[in-house]
């Protein structure tokens, strides 16, 4: 295969030019950069309207595909009405959690009770065996 021809030569040049910490570090950030640079640009592009209608004809081709090659029919597509149902019940949810949150973090800010304001108590006496 070609692939393991450029490994191959990716290995003696390795082994002839050693490999320092630094010049390790560096690729590194160089790497990490260009993850971080794709990243955002494919955050960018899949953002828009065009990307969305992009992939929503490549499903529906993929599944045609898929349909010919299996002779199973694709499942129907899920209707507006359930989604807009579904994010309906989403919302709702995030905001009881939200209450929820906010009502634990008011529970654990209280002070916690002393002797003196809950009244004070006797201590208690233990009995003879």
């Amino acid at each position: 295969m070609a692939g393991d021809s450029l490994i191959e030569y990716w290995a003696e040049i390795l082994a002839r030019t050693p490999v320092s910490p630094e010049v390790m570090a560096h690729s590194k950030r160089v790497l990490d950069h260009s993850i971080e640079a794709w990243s955002r640009a494919l955050s960018e592009v899949m953002a828009t309207d065009d990307f969305a209608q992009l992939l929503g004809i490549s499903i529906e081709q993929w599944l045609k595909t898929q349909t010919a090659f299996t002779g199973n029919p694709a499942p129907p597509p899920v209707p507006d009405k359930d989604l807009t149902g579904l994010a309906a019940e989403v919302r709702r949810l995030d905001d009881r959690l939200r209450q929820l949150e906010k009502r634990i973090g008011r529970e654990t800010t209280k002070p916690a009770a002393r002797p003196e304001a809950a009244g004070r108590r006797r201590p208690r006496r233990r009995r003879a065996a």
